[in-house]
């Protein structure tokens, strides 16, 4: 990239965050629609401990696309919910199987009909045929292995959504992709969310409730990433003319100089994410995206705990 390259890559055509902001749509239509006091995540497990038979702790996290320290804390509340027990193996008594309790197999078919409209209300921007192909595109995008959606199939009939066609799930297991997809090319030195703050704030000097707003990011972590950007010597505060409660935030010199080259290696992960997808079907992919991704604010109002 030369130095009249883009400053900052725009959030339309960045499908790292295009899948974060679809996240936080599907969380907040599911915090509405179900009414059970079950996260996204928590259904899954469920499914996967009624779809295949002895699961352990860390082979429902591996089916559910969980890691181990997010899988122990879901299991943790589903068994105080009185979702799940653990049993100990018949042949193996270090071993403890997850098992759903008799409640849980009669209160999944509910769940499972608010958990279905959850995913309509989502895809709702697109027409029946986008739907389908959405969901395909994703299943490239989250498993860029096509072995590895057959392998999700559940071993035993159940009552409940198939996991690898769900677009709740596809969208979080994509976003992981990322994740490690943008470790691989930064290691720890700048995060998605900094990114987006720099890309904010690049385009705009902004204040922090107007970084949140832009970059959709909660006001607690815009209040962290700025501190730590600033510290950094990135981002620094200036008092708001206008407002003197106010602090506008704006990119220092180095981070000027540093954000062409950050954009470059920015646009590598979001080819990466998408390299298994061809250049039309990057095009349909951004596209149905930015439609899922854009239902009215209104709708986010409150985002879920994992």
């Amino acid at each position: 990239m030369t130095g009249s390259g883009p400053l900052a890559l725009g959030f339309r055509d960045a499908p790292g965050h295009l899948l974060r902001r679809a996240q936080q749509v599907h969380t907040a239509l599911w915090s509405r629609e179900v009414d059970d006091d079950l996260t996204g995540p928590q259904y899954t497990t469920l499914l996967v401990v009624a779809g295949w038979p002895d699961v352990d702790q860390s082979l429902a996290g591996t089916l559910a696309s969980l890691d181990k320290s997010t899988v122990g804390g879901v299991v943790a509340r589903l068994e105080k919910k009185g979702w799940i027990l653990r049993i100990r193996h018949p042949e193996d008594g270090r071993r403890r199987l997850l098992v759903l309790t008799a409640e849980a197999r009669t209160r999944l078919e509910h769940v499972t009909a608010a958990a279905a409209r959850v995913q309509d209300l989502l895809l709702e921007p697109l027409r029946p045929d986008e739907r389908d192909l959405l969901v395909s595109l994703l299943q490239r995008v989250a498993f860029p292995e096509p072995a590895e959606v057959s392998k999700g199939a559940p071993l035993q009939e159940i009552t409940g959504l198939e996991i690898h066609s769900t677009p709740g799930y596809l969208i979080r297991r994509a976003q992981q992709m990322h994740y490690a997809i943008w470790n691989k090319h930064f290691g720890g030195e700048l995060t998605s969310p900094q990114y987006a703050v720099l890309a904010v704030v690049a385009a705009q000097p902004s204040d922090q409730s107007q970084i949140g707003n832009r970059a959709s990011l909660d006001s607690s972590n815009v209040t962290d990433i700025v501190a730590r950007l600033v510290t950094r010597g990135w981002l620094r505060r200036t008092s708001d003319p206008r407002d003197k409660r106010k602090a506008i935030v704006e990119l220092t010199s180095p981070a000027v100089t540093a954000m062409r080259h950050l954009t470059q290696s920015v646009e590598l992960v979001q080819s990466d994410l998408l390299k298994h997808l061809t250049a039309h079907q990057r095009v349909e992919f951004i596209d149905f995206m930015v439609r899922v991704s854009r239902i009215p604010s209104d709708t986010v109002n409150s985002l879920a705990a994992p």
